[in-house]
């Protein structure tokens, strides 16, 4: 079973989000806030990890530099899921190392297949 690390602040969005990948298979943590996530993501061992840009006190890209940073698991597969559709903010991401750029609103779908294709 595959293990997927979703951020996202709007409540909504990461229950409904969280409930379409475990329906598909996937193992689920739920985080409101990247410091959140940096902190569970060594007991959770992420195969993917999906996050918002727009977060409270440390943003998405700055949440993917630090995964970036980190010796062990610096390679795993990370989503930006934003609704930032700017080309600036997409060069951002994929100078830091994103695997995917999605902008919202986006059809849960082709997060699907994006996030199958990564996974695979």
């Amino acid at each position: 079973m595959k293990h997927i690390l979703l951020v996202e602040d709007e409540e909504m969005l990461v229950n409904v989000l969280a409930t379409v990948l475990e329906e598909e298979g996937f193992s689920v943590r739920k985080s409101t806030s990247a410091e959140e996530a940096l902190t569970v993501m060594p007991g959770f061992n992420p195969d993917l990890i999906i996050s918002d840009i727009r977060l409270e006190k440390l943003d998405g890209f700055s949440m993917l530099e630090q995964v970036r940073k980190r010796p062990t698991r610096s390679d795993i597969p990370f989503i930006c899921l934003t609704a930032l559709d700017d080309t600036s903010s997409q060069q951002r991401a994929r100078n830091l190392g994103a695997t995917a750029y999605v902008t919202k609103p986006f059809d849960v779908d082709d997060l699907l297949k994006i996030v199958k294709k990564v996974l695979t």
